[in-house]
């Protein structure tokens, strides 16, 4: 059996893999209202996403009547992913594909690069993190980009986060480490004590002053 049929059988004997994490952005309410909070300053022209997944958040994207591009590097899980999001499929364009290929090839439309673009990077799982090269490679080419990077620390909080080990724990030391000087920082002001689901921590980055200022009024955001 090929690897996608298997993962299709797999998706119709096992309803709760359709959930991913207990659905749109880990189950978090907390996080889908800023994300709307978000959408609703910034109105950007098109959604980004790295690491599919089943396409739960895919999903949840494509409510907001712009563009969504996803990028998923298992052939297996893009499968499941495609069939869980095939009532929004003309909304979303997805690509199997390593992440950082995929983001290279998308910031080379100069056009695309224009406009300002929301980017949810989700691709951190294995022991290969692309998550630097994800924010340079978008920074580098996109004046006005605000991005959402999912499973960070934040700090003062008891959010969960991912830590691979020295030097790959999703935390400011890692920005830090980065050495950008163009990078706003923002966390969810909501603790995780008031969020659901599955408490994941998250950072806003944005590399304009324009997004920082709309960014800085949003209730649902602190800086840091």
């Amino acid at each position: 059996m090929q690897p996608k049929h298997k993962a299709m059988l797999h998706f119709i004997l096992e309803p709760y893999k359709r959930t991913s994490w207990g659905g749109a952005m880990n189950g978090q309410a907390g996080r889908i209202r800023l994300f709307r909070d978000i959408f609703s300053v910034v109105q950007p022209s098109a959604i980004i996403e790295t690491g599919t997944f089943i396409g739960a958040t895919t999903k949840f994207f494509a409510e907001f009547g712009v563009p969504v591009y996803s990028v998923e590097a298992d052939e297996r899980v893009l499968a499941v992913a495609k069939r869980n999001t095939r009532h929004v499929r003309d909304r979303v364009a997805f690509t199997l594909s390593d992440s950082r290929s995929f983001l290279r090839k998308l910031v080379s439309d100069p056009q695309l690069c224009k406009s300002r673009l929301f980017f949810y990077l989700d691709a951190h799982w294995n022991a290969d993190l692309p998550l630097a090269d994800e924010i340079n490679i978008i920074f580098d080419a996109c004046t006005e980009a605000i991005i959402m990077i999912d499973d960070f620390e934040v700090p003062g909080d008891s959010y969960n986060y991912d830590d691979y080990g020295p030097g790959a724990a999703l935390s400011a030391s890692y920005l830090d480490a980065m050495e950008r000087t163009d990078i706003y920082r923002f966390y969810p002001s909501l603790p995780a004590s008031s969020e659901t689901g599955a408490k994941r921590g998250c950072v806003v980055l944005c590399n304009d002053l324009d997004a920082r200022d709309r960014l800085s009024k949003l209730e649902s955001l602190r800086p840091g």
